[in-house]
């Protein structure tokens, strides 16, 4: 571990030396202090009210469950992404499509 990786202000802890001489990184406590703002409440507010419509949204659907398959199809992607696959979704649909001939 080198350190001078940890010294960004950005860094939420500190490195230490180990009394065997290794370096040891030690995170700050959680949870981090909330500094409760009038710009993070009002955000907070408008996030609420975001989901309080989309709610109400879901139910005046007839069968809000047939949004859930793309939205999983498209968190597949873009989780396997940070695996560092390269597939989009076009390509998982295109796969899908050439599996259900095969059955």
């Amino acid at each position: 571990m080198r350190p001078e990786d940890f010294k960004s202000e950005a860094t939420p802890g500190r490195v230490i030396r180990h009394p065997n001489g290794y370096w040891a990184y030690i995170p700050n406590p959680l949870p981090p202090p909330i500094v409760w703002s009038g710009e993070l409440i009002s955000t907070l507010s408008a996030a609420d009210r975001a989901l309080g419509e989309l709610a109400g949204l879901g139910q005046a659907l007839p069968n809000p469950h047939l949004l859930i398959q793309p939205l999983i199809r498209r968190e597949a992607v873009l989780s396997s992404r940070i695996e560092g696959t390269r597939a989009s979704l076009a390509d998982l649909y295109a796969y899908e499509a050439v599996q259900l001939t095969l059955f």
